[in-house]
């Protein structure tokens, strides 16, 4: 529009031109007639004092026109305001299609079971036995009950331990192992329950060990190191020098005559010397100890008993209360007959002229209980004598020659004064010797 307004006022200034240049010209109007007129609307009238109105009117129509086309304009940007309402408004609907077309996209990651956390469905379900945990995983859920121990049949974890002294049996349960060991009746120091029964004429005794119902009574020395030999007394006596020695068990008295003879009358043991001041064949001797017996006899009640010979390290480490530095069983104060059966003033046998009944003095008892350490008989040992400690043992073990036909006895007897009666004194005859100041006592290895 605004060039075809441009066109005709160029047109318009063209024709006013050649209206001038044409002055001398007899026909002005033909140049007029002569003149394109592109519509019939653009009249040209000839020049005169109304040319200014005229154009003025014509920038006025003008000026309407531009009004209009410019509330055209206005019209048609309300148009284009609309058309991008329309724009937005349809903008709106496609994001509502996008939100109803979206699907939630799971986070459960490393999760295998329970609520997605972002979407809120499940990430997976566990088995029957299986629980989920609040990380997701899907956990076994143990079924011991009422299993102790050993592992869970369905998880195959453990169900429980047992302690140190059980064993899990295949129901799950804990059961005591039984530690008898090296016993053979008694009750187990565990488990409580029983290491096995003894036949007729035995009874069990405090370690476990079956042996002749004739009232033999053990008692436990606990094991140590100690000084043996002694400077007081004679060359045997010495070098004082150290042993150790393991713990044991010794009979808590001499061997009497009563369980001599049951050994006997089972033919495990032969018969000792009879007459004169043996005891074997007095009716009213059965509770003192037996003499008259050698070495060998020992040895053959000390098999059928379960025990052996006391070595000499052993007899005098439990002569001294388990190595003290003492003189005698009791300490170091002089023997009598308060505390011994001993020759004393009154003669041999605190004046009755034997042997006495077993702890008949209890006021001479080693600290461990033992009886007559100290007097009634002298003791068989299991070493053979040598005539001094050079070279003896030092770990509480006998000390045996290859061959030895002398063996050495402990403790004095009924015959003899308080100085052979000392814990260190030393004394021996030949093993076949069967006297009345003889016998002996058991000892017994502790495992």
């Amino acid at each position: 529009m605004q060039i075809f307004k441009l066109l005709g006022t160029i047109s318009l200034v063209f024709a006013v031109v050649t209206v001038i240049g044409c002055g001398g010209s007899d026909h002005p109007a033909d140049v007029l007639k002569e003149l394109p007129v592109d519509d019939a609307s653009d009249t040209l009238e000839p020049p005169a004092d109304s040319d200014a109105d005229t154009d003025a009117d014509t920038d006025a129509d003008t000026g309407t026109d531009t009004d209009t086309d410019r509330d055209t304009e206005r019209d048609t940007g309300t148009d284009a305001d609309t058309d991008r309402d329309s724009e937005r408004d349809t903008g709106t609907d496609a994001d509502t299609d996008t939100d109803a077309d979206e699907v939630c996209t799971p986070s459960c990651g490393e999760r295998k079971c329970g609520v997605d956390p972002v979407c809120g469905t499940s990430c997976g379900e566990c088995e029957a036995h299986e629980k989920c945990n609040d990380d997701g995983q899907c956990e076994c859920v143990p079924a011991c009950t009422p299993r102790q121990c050993g592992l869970d049949p369905v998880c195959g974890t453990s169900c429980g331990e047992c302690e140190a002294h059980e064993k899990c049996n295949d129901d799950g349960q804990c059961e005591c192992v039984p530690a008898c060991g090296p016993r053979k009746c008694g009750v187990d120091p565990v488990c409580g329950t029983s290491c096995g029964e003894c036949e007729a004429n035995y009874e069990c005794d405090d370690d476990g060990q079956c042996i002749p119902s004739d009232g033999i009574k053990w008692v436990r020395i606990a094991g140590g190191t100690f000084l043996m030999g002694s400077d007081d007394g004679g060359s045997d006596e010495k070098p004082v020098h150290s042993v150790t020695v393991p713990t044991f068990k010794m009979t808590k008295t001499e061997v009497t005559v009563d369980q001599y003879r049951a050994c006997v009358d089972e033919g495990d043991c032969t018969a000792p010397n009879s007459g004169y001041d043996c005891n074997w064949d007095k009716p009213d001797r059965g509770s003192h100890p037996i003499n008259c017996v050698d070495w060998d006899q020992a040895q053959a009640f000390a098999t059928w008993a379960g025990g052996r010979l006391p070595s000499e390290a052993e007899w005098e480490y439990a002569a001294r209360s388990g190595g003290q530095d003492w003189k005698y069983p009791w300490g170091d104060e002089g023997a009598t007959c308060a505390r011994a059966v001993m020759a004393d003033d009154m003669g041999a046998g605190c004046g009755r002229d034997s042997t006495w009944p077993v702890c008949s003095k209890p006021s001479g008892n080693t600290t461990d209980g033992l009886c007559d350490m100290a007097g009634n008989v002298w003791e068989w040992v299991q070493d053979g004598h040598h005539h001094n400690y050079d070279g003896a043992p030092t770990d509480g073990s006998a000390w045996e020659p290859p061959t030895a036909s002398a063996r050495v006895s402990r403790g004095g007897s009924w015959a003899y004064y308080a100085g052979n009666l000392r814990a260190a004194k030393r004394d021996f005859f030949g093993s076949n010797m069967r006297t009345s100041g003889l016998g002996f006592r058991l000892a017994r290895s502790v495992p």
